[in-house]
């Protein structure tokens, strides 16, 4: 069985590293449709302004890594799928700290 180039944890890691960045676009395009606010508005007043809603955007922005993970472990790509799973626990740490300090 011949290992595929894309099955490597640095490409796993990139991946989970620039997947939550859709989810928070994808998330604050919603956002500002339904409050009728433009986008820059969602991220330096809402996002960047408000403390206590950094970290639940943050989680609610990993969930777009939920997506490339399981397509990763269906091609059987198992490192690609830990280093997807190792960025979960980089944005555990700072979800963490913007949720307690």
């Amino acid at each position: 069985m011949k290992k595929s180039t894309w099955d490597k944890l640095p490409v796993g890691l990139i991946i989970g590293m620039i997947g939550p960045l859709f989810g928070f676009i994808i998330y604050g395009i919603y956002y500002s449709s339904q409050y009728g606010i433009e986008f820059n508005y969602f991220v330096s007043n809402v996002f960047l302004s408000n403390r206590t809603l950094v970290a639940p955007i943050i989680s609610l922005s990993l969930l777009f890594n939920i997506l490339p993970f399981y397509f990763l472990l269906n091609k059987n790509f198992y490192l690609a799928g830990r280093g997807i799973l190792l960025s979960f626990f980089i944005y555990a740490v700072v979800i963490v700290y913007f949720r307690f300090f």
